[in-house]
């Protein structure tokens, strides 16, 4: 099977490590793995904390917080931190326009495919092109301007890449809206899970226990994964599960059912972290998340434990409840899972309170 998004995606997105045969994208996962793995890049810790704090610092002087807005600002800065060494406290300009660049590049990734312009009207996804190639070219800048050593950039460009236009294409995905949107996703949704009527005692635990945390996480990855689901395109005829699908054919899963399975997780629409407690290591395996094989999110550690620290940060500062009862809590699926209203009043907690344990994890 190959993905299957080509025909879909290319014209967006470009040569990328999603469009390419099993040989290539091996050899592009690689390179990409080694540039993006936690450890390697420069103070990846400190600038994490830093923006932690500037977004998150103040949340219990607000008499509501909107939080997927808010997550999906802080994850929007951060990101372009991170991958293009921009800060928008220095650079605010350029800061505002990659990230309108990016919305309107995501429009386009969500919209039918029509490239065509009438009069003074344009479709959606003809200016998301127009869109991805001005953010080509601001990358194209950053990485022709001084970066420090070990920073992202920095060992970007000491990869092994064929050339500059196949680096520019895999830095872009990390600097759209797709990364930003997941991460406030999953934030949003383990904060609305420790607003349940036992939240009290979950965020105390959550508090206390940095292996619970990670539960309450993978709780949180497990009842709504950002994206609804994928595709692969059969190569050739094979049977699943008793049915044969020929070759040609595009096979769909959903993330979100697959992971309410009742035959794999006991009450499978509750939120029990403590079902991840026992073998946690084996049961991760049967969550898809973050993909799964060889096309697996190459950044899916890095962003891991981004969400850990974040999500720490708060339980660790704050206790949370709803900031408005009547709100609609369902949930839009499409294009990335959210609650469709989520406002939460925060409290600051006494810090001598906080644990010990948790404040000196990972």
């Amino acid at each position: 099977m190959d993905l299957g998004y080509k025909a879909m995606l290319h014209h967006l997105y470009g040569d990328n490590i999603m469009f390419e045969e099993a040989a290539e994208a091996n050899r592009l996962h690689a390179l990409m793995h080694h540039v993006f793995i936690q450890n390697a890049l420069l103070n990846f810790d400190s600038i994490v904390q830093k923006f932690i704090q500037r977004h998150f610092s103040d949340l219990h002087s607000r008499p509501s917080v909107q939080v997927y807005e808010t997550f999906k600002l802080f994850a929007t800065e951060l990101m372009l931190a991170l991958f293009l060494d921009l800060d928008v406290s220095d650079s605010a300009d350029l800061v505002h326009d990659v990230a309108s660049l990016a919305t309107t590049h995501w429009h386009g990734v969500i919209s039918v495919p029509m490239n065509w312009s009438v009069s003074y009207w344009s479709s959606s996804c003809k200016r998301a092109v127009e869109a991805k190639d001005k953010l080509l070219e601001r990358i194209r800048d950053r990485l022709a301007s001084q970066t420090d050593e070990g920073s992202f950039l920095t060992r970007a460009r000491e990869a092994g890449f064929k050339d500059h236009a196949e680096l520019e294409q895999h830095i872009l995905p990390f600097v759209s809206a797709l990364v930003p949107k997941a991460i406030a996703s999953l934030l949003a949704s383990f904060t609305l899970a420790l607003c349940s009527e036992n939240q009290e005692d979950m965020q105390e635990k959550a508090r206390e226990s940095s292996d619970y945390l990670d539960w309450c996480l993978l709780e949180t990855e497990r009842l709504w994964p950002p994206v609804l689901g994928g595709r692969r395109l059969v190569r050739e005829d094979f049977v699943l599960d008793g049915y044969k699908v020929p070759k040609g054919y595009a096979v769909i899963y959903v993330s979100s059912i697959a992971h309410r399975d009742p035959n794999v997780f006991k009450n499978p629409n509750s939120f029990d972290p403590t079902r991840w407690a026992n073998k946690r290591t084996e049961k991760e395996k049967l969550l898809f998340c973050y993909g799964d094989g060889p096309r697996c999110c190459v950044g899916t550690s890095l962003m891991k434990n981004l969400i850990k620290k974040v999500s720490q940060y708060l339980v660790g500062h704050y206790n949370w409840t709803l900031g408005d009862q009547e709100e609609d809590l369902d949930y839009k699926w499409l294009p990335m899972a959210r609650p469709r209203e989520l406002s939460v009043s925060f409290t600051r907690i006494d810090q001598s309170e906080a644990s010990s344990e948790l404040a000196g994890s990972d």
